[in-house]
């Protein structure tokens, strides 16, 4: 079975790897966006992307912990970040829309989280599919896993040229402004604040309290 599975998934893979490297590359293909529902290249994207994203999440169960090179908290762990991860990506999509989510024009968003990311689908499912495969300790897994996250980013790669088209200058100016998968620049600014806010221990102490807090320290090795 999980051989049957690795070998479906692989294939799925790696054809749509190479459909988004043609669309990317050349002007004749387009693979994603689709140029419609019912075309044949939405029949095809759409099932070599359910049939990569199926076999993934059944390898991870059916060879779940084949491997044994992963120490258990840390495969718990990993399991508590793809939850919180897939949760934020279904929040996107809410936040996105079901016409926007299949590339039909449905106006630019810009708004909650897209402020953050341009790709906040992407950016929330590629950390917790790489969780999961942490989590599943399977090789089989990674393997599927690893063609997933490939052909998310090259999904993202691949949208950009559709959405310039179908919002001329409105989408310029909003990547200008706002980074392809994750806003670091806000992150630290963040961090920052919160360092500001919220200072070290020994920061926020007086000069009187720290003497007093040697004063302590000096009696606590003399006992």
């Amino acid at each position: 079975m999980t051989t049957l599975l690795l070998a479906a998934g692989a294939l799925a893979g790696a054809i749509l790897t190479v459909l988004l490297g043609l669309t990317l590359t050349g002007r004749s293909l387009r693979i994603w966006p689709t140029p419609g529902k019912g075309t044949w290249q939405s029949l095809v994207f759409w099932f070599l992307f359910r049939t990569l994203n199926i076999t993934a999440i059944a390898l991870v169960i059916a060879d779940w912990g084949s491997l044994g090179l992963v120490p258990f908290a840390l495969r718990i762990a990993a399991l508590a970040i793809a939850g919180v991860c897939a949760a934020l990506y279904v929040r996107s999509l809410l936040s996105l829309g079901p016409t926007n989510t299949y590339c039909r024009r449905d106006g630019l968003v810009d708004r909650g989280i897209y402020r953050w990311t341009r790709n906040p689908q992407y950016a929330t499912v590629i950390p917790a599919y790489l969780a999961l495969a942490l989590a599943a300790d399977s090789a089989p897994a990674l393997v599927l896993i690893t063609l997933l996250v490939a052909v998310y980013v090259m999904m993202a790669y691949a949208e950009e040229p559709w959405l310039k088209a179908a919002y001329p200058g409105v989408y310029d100016r909003y990547a200008r402004r706002v980074p392809r998968f994750y806003n670091w620049r806000r992150t630290r600014a963040f961090l920052r604040f919160g360092r500001r806010q919220f200072p070290p221990l020994h920061h926020r102490l007086t000069a009187a309290g720290m003497r007093h807090l040697a004063a302590t320290q000096t009696l606590r090795k003399r006992d």
